[in-house]
């Protein structure tokens, strides 16, 4: 978020939790995009050969399978550092924010279930001995639209939408903020 876009009366990080810059990495999703395109691929294959019997099948499904193993594991690994280099991070701007200890930080992290937005006011009630209830606070900026697919990625709209659907993903997209 360029810096010209911030409000100068407010915390740069409320505004920057608020826009979504420290929200959930989506390499996550992804991950379980990669699983549904494997099967697609499977019964796709089963459909092109339906006479090769199991032995033969697993053959010509051995590459499909051993390529989706390694994008997943990859798309896994990157999504974990992602996330550690993010909490890592949120982690240091709060303690700089509200010059608290990142340990005490940590432990709250561990221990609170809710959106970041909340977590920051959370911090923020804790570090100023107040109680901040984030509903009540005004929302600076919208967050934005999560894990729109990329060009190339668009033939695998309807698959991504049954996983949006099974997993029940649609609040945490942010879809409605821009329609």
């Amino acid at each position: 978020m360029p810096k010209q876009m911030l409000y100068k009366g407010a915390s740069e990080l409320q505004q920057r939790i608020e826009f979504g810059e420290y929200e959930v990495d989506e390499l996550g999703r992804e991950y379980h995009l990669e699983e549904l395109i494997y099967e697609k691929k499977v019964a796709a294959l089963k459909k092109e050969k339906p006479w090769l019997k199991e032995e033969s099948f697993l053959e010509q499904i051995h590459p499909i399978r051993k390529q989706y193993r390694k994008r997943r594991e990859a798309i896994m690994g990157a999504h974990l550092k992602a996330e550690h280099k993010l909490l890592t991070n949120l982690r240091g701007k709060l303690a700089e924010e509200f010059k608290l200890d990142p340990e005490l930080i940590q432990d709250e992290m561990e221990e609170f279930d809710g959106t970041t937005r909340e977590f920051y006011f959370h911090i923020k009630s804790i570090a100023l001995s107040k109680t901040f209830n984030p509903d009540k606070q005004q929302r600076l900026i919208l967050e934005q639209p999560r894990h729109i697919l990329k060009p190339k990625e668009r033939k695998y709209v309807d698959l991504w939408m049954r996983l949006i659907k099974k997993h029940k993903w649609e609040p945490f997209l942010n879809w409605n903020n821009y329609q």
